[in-house]
């Protein structure tokens, strides 16, 4: 360190704040002024309390005599709703009031909550006392005691909304992150579970928290996922989709590349195999890393049903899929550009019924596209009781009025009824967005290019996700790169007994899931009895 002569202390002093600043910044860190450092005295705090957030009508401030201060009062701070104001009576100014401990050990003889710190900085203070905290100012101390007094005014625990399941557990999330993480516990009770707590925004505060499994999850995944957190820089944060919109990979895509579920038993089979989860505060949809395409498509009964079940159920959801997507688009380009290709029965059927209507094929699916989405829109604007009359009487009035006007092809009410109730068999509601954009690709290909179109686009889409990642898994995985040992559990999911290893495309630590049970020789077989 090079300093150059001054000629007193004063200049000393400055030169030295000011290379401490430097070595701070480089450091990327903020560099801590005096202002900001509490100085012991109770007085002056609360006049800078008052002068600043005791302005506001819910901050408490209560000067108490403590005998143990003699005739020097101590000075309590909390705000009302946001702290336990019973509890503040009677653990700590009650406490206080009795006690003659010295107030450097109030901590282990006066104050009764469990959790209890030391604060010296101004900045960390205020946060502590908006978070709901309690701030005892005690004279001759060089730090205030911040005990924890929050009280949680939160919703019941209740079945999830969004992913409604038949049979399996119905618990899900609530916007109180303890109780998330009290959730989660009460059902993974093991100690190598772990929560890293970090507070993203520089105005809200919002606490953000990585859930894993310490002796299954790589820790590689867990410290990509704890930097990309630390990364945020904003102000605030509305929930957990923001957050995912951050820290996601190709923040472009159409593709969701991190999952958001508010069921309970999700998030603990993804921790089982070896996933991270993102717990936001004020937010009840956690989010999963890494997450694949298929993991979007694997739902909580897929677990609590038998395994011919689950897979047939999977096996009408990629059914449903591939209708939704590609009826509407086949339909135009063998209706305009490739009629050739069908047969002469069919073809006289497709293009008798558009005989005498003002539009062609693709303008009529255009317009019924537009109905179908503002249909959808409206009814999820309304109460739940108008919203089913909506949804009913509007398409048949509209699918009724549209054909006696003469404006669309009854074939093309058909296939567009199908296509909506194909896409309404997506599980999860993140992909819903994706494959209309998708879907409206595939009819403009078809539309202009026939079938030749409908292939280009398959192709590009399917070269867009196996180039995708997330968190380093591949998006398209097992598939892009080919892994048939993960393929237990895609379209089908084999029996329980076959479910040896985790899945690959997590890198988990521990890749065994179940030990298997060896039997040596002939097992036993129950004989009948019969009766004398």
């Amino acid at each position: 360190m090079n300093l150059k002569p001054t000629k007193g202390l004063e200049q000393l002093a400055k030169q030295l704040d000011k290379e401490l600043s430097g070595w701070l910044s480089a450091l990327n860190l903020e560099p801590t002024t005096p202002a900001d450092h509490y100085v012991p005295d109770v007085d002056a705090a609360y006049e800078r309390l008052k002068a600043g957030m005791g302005r506001s009508s819910d901050v408490l401030l209560r000067k108490i005599q403590v005998p143990a201060c003699g005739e020097n009062v101590v000075l309590i701070a909390c705000l009302d709703g946001m702290a336990d104001t019973q509890m503040v009576d009677q653990d700590i100014i009650q406490r206080l009031m009795s006690t003659k401990s010295a107030p450097e050990a109030w901590d282990q003889t006066a104050i009764t909550p469990v959790h209890i710190s030391r604060e010296k900085s101004w900045s960390k203070i205020l946060q502590d006392l908006t978070a709901g905290n309690t701030l005892i100012f005690a004279p001759g101390l060089a730090f205030v005691w911040i005990v924890d007094t929050v009280k949680f005014n939160q919703r019941a625990i209740e079945r999830p909304q969004t992913e409604l399941s038949v049979r399996g557990t119905e618990e899900a999330f609530n916007e109180i992150l303890l109780t998330q993480k009290n959730q989660i516990r009460r059902h993974l009770l093991t100690p190598t579970l772990q929560f890293h707590d970090i507070v993203v925004g520089r105005v809200q505060h919002t606490t953000v928290s990585v859930a894993y499994l310490e002796d299954v999850t790589n820790s590689a995944l867990v410290d990509e996922a704890i930097k990309r957190l630390e990364a945020i820089k904003v102000d605030g944060v509305a929930n957990s989709t923001t957050i995912a919109g951050i820290i996601r990979d190709h923040p472009l895509s159409i593709f969701p590349t991190m999952r958001s579920t508010e069921r309970v038993d999700i998030v603990i089979w993804r921790l089982l195999e070896g996933a991270v989860a993102v717990l936001t505060e004020g937010d009840p949809f956690v989010l999963i890393a890494p997450s694949p395409l298929v993991d979007f498509y694997r739902t909580a009964m897929d677990y609590s049903s038998s395994w011919a079940d689950s897979s047939f159920v999977r096996m009408i959801r990629f059914a449903g899929w591939i209708l939704g997507m590609y009826l509407p688009a086949l339909y135009l380009a063998l209706a305009d550009v490739n009629p050739n290709v069908l047969p002469t029965e069919l073809f006289v059927v497709m293009q008798g019924s558009h005989a005498g209507l003002p539009f062609p094929p693709t303008v009529e699916m255009v317009l019924m596209i537009l109905v179908i989405e503002i249909l959808r829109e409206s009814a999820l604007r309304l109460p739940k009781v108008l919203s089913v009359t909506l949804g009913t009487v509007g398409a048949i009035v509209v699918g009724t009025a549209v054909v006696k006007a003469g404006l669309v092809d009854p074939q093309i009410i058909v296939i567009m009824t199908l296509t909506a109730l194909s896409l309404f068999s997506t599980p999860v509601y993140e992909l819903t967005g994706t494959w209309r954009v998708f879907g409206f690709l595939l009819l403009l290909g078809g539309a202009f290019l026939g079938i030749l179109g409908v292939v280009v686009v398959t192709i590009g889409v399917l070269a867009v996700m196996m180039d995708m990642e997330t968190f380093g898994t591949p998006y398209f995985a097992p598939w892009a790169p080919f892994r048939p040992r993960d393929w237990k559990d895609t379209i089908v999911r084999v029996p329980w007994t076959n479910f040896v290893t985790r899945w690959h495309s997590t890198r988990a630590q521990r890749v065994a899931w179940r030990t298997p049970v060896e039997v040596s020789g002939r097992p036993h077989l129950l004989k009948r009895r019969r009766s004398s």
